[in-house]
């Protein structure tokens, strides 16, 4: 295997440099509203997983009004109870405390449906729906709106369904975590660059290499990147998939190793074309990662509407 050491210290100071990432952006997320029909205590089991499923994909600073996090209290210190219900002053309010969005939610239907069986027993399914909307605090610009409802069809019945109500819902709100992951990487979508040195190739194929992503930016080992390679026509630069990534070390604040998963020679053969290009043009032409979904099956079954 060999392993190919590109460019210098000073020239990779210069690339790290030139495409550096800023920190987590900070978001608040106001309490949800519930519809009529929808219990305090469901409701506040979506708003909570809610809560978590941001969280846990790292990418923001995440407060609310009843976390015990550094910025939730200096909001607190900041605002009154009354102020944070007034869209213009919470604005203010946020702005002042370095936040960047704000989401508000609505918890539209927690219902269970009811199944007898033939023997007399019950299974309980949970028919949840709820919106989300993130908007720009800044601007009071909506930047991310999505509505989320319990899928049917292969994964309904006895797959799903559960011996109590109680239970019926927890499964239903387990599944919102991966519904976050989704709803965070398609409305905001990590990008970055591929490191043109230190990967290794072998026989004309990339078999590992780096990214200039890592933990400020919430990156995770497991994650899926979109490798997109540079096309000039006419003058205009454009992009098109060549290949994809999937993260197996965080090494850094912004940096991570990652293993090809598909179009080793394709990406081997754009790092290639980039190391090629004068300075300036490098500048304008790197090999750019994107962020994708990590999907299950469910995911990739609720795609193709299963």
């Amino acid at each position: 295997m060999l392993k190919k050491f590109i460019l210098g210290c000073a020239a990779l100071a210069f690339t790290v440099a030139a495409v550096a990432q800023e920190g987590k952006p900070r978001m608040y997320i106001n309490n949800f509203t519930f519809a009529e029909g929808v219990t305090e205590a469901n409701g506040t089991a979506v708003y909570q997983a809610v809560i978590a499923g941001i969280n846990g994909t790292k990418r923001f600073e995440v407060a609310t009004e009843g976390m015990e996090s550094a910025l939730s209290q200096e909001i607190a210190r900041r605002s009154s109870e009354a102020a944070m219900h007034d869209a213009k002053t919470r604005n203010e309010v946020l702005m002042a405390a370095g936040c960047q969005y704000v989401m508000d939610g609505n918890v539209i239907k927690c219902d269970i449906e009811t199944t007898v069986l033939e023997d007399g027993s019950k299974l309980y399914n949970c028919i949840l729906s709820y919106s989300l909307t993130v908007a720009e605090v800044a601007t009071s610009t909506t930047v991310a709106t999505e509505k989320f409802d319990s899928k049917s069809g292969i994964f309904t019945g006895s797959i799903t369904s559960a011996s109590s109500p109680e239970q019926a819902i927890a499964n239903e709100v387990g599944r919102i975590e991966k519904a976050m992951e989704r709803f965070v990487v398609n409305n905001f979508p990590i990008e970055g660059i591929l490191v043109p040195s230190d990967y290794e190739v072998k026989k004309d194929k990339l078999v590992t290499c780096y990214i200039d992503l890592g933990s400020e930016q919430g990156v995770k080992v497991g994650d899926l990147f979109i490798v997109k390679a540079p096309k000039v026509l006419l003058g205009n630069v454009t992009y098109n998939e060549i290949g994809r990534l999937k993260v197996s070390e965080v090494v850094a604040g912004s940096i991570s190793q990652c293993k090809v998963t598909t179009g080793p020679k394709e990406i081997f053969m754009a790092i290639e074309n980039y190391l090629a290009l004068d300075e300036a043009s490098q500048k304008t032409q790197p090999v750019k990662v994107q962020a994708m979904v990590r999907e299950d099956v469910g995911g990739v079954l609720n795609k193709i509407g299963l």
